[in-house]
């Protein structure tokens, strides 16, 4: 029982993969308005959400472990060991300051919605290229 809830992290590494697709998704659409594309302090606002989450999510250790971390041998004579060895060692650069990460998109995050909200409902202005 406590080895399935020490796993749950591993299971929802995909889950945070998926929300760091769709944030990306919604990051690009931010830079399109009626057709145009265009800058605004939103769209920068958005596009730096995914990139501070996607820096968190694959520096984690469950992320590592999946890159590489399982293998006995990273010298062996097939060549997918040594880009594995690679992916690996670029995860645990990031894994190195994980805490970053995750106070950096934790704040991030609650920054953007909060953002997004007060663009929303007209307190802020969302300087643009679009000049409205």
């Amino acid at each position: 029982m406590l080895f399935l809830f020490q796993n749950l992290h591993r299971y929802t590494l995909y889950v945070a993969l998926g929300f760091v697709v769709i944030l990306s998704y919604d990051a690009i659409l931010g830079f399109f308005r009626n057709g145009q594309l265009g800058i605004g302090v939103g769209s920068v606002i958005l596009l730096i959400n995914p990139i501070l989450l996607a820096g968190y999510i694959f520096g984690c250790h469950a992320f590592r472990h999946l890159s590489g971390g399982k293998l006995d041998c990273f010298s062996c004579p097939s060549g997918k060991p040594k880009i594995r060895y690679k992916l690996w060692k670029g995860v645990s650069w990031l894994n190195r300051e994980h805490m970053f990460w995750a106070w950096a998109s934790m704040i991030w995050v609650a920054f953007a919605d909060i953002y997004v909200r007060m663009v929303a409902v007209g307190t802020w202005t969302d300087y643009n290229t679009w000049g409205y």
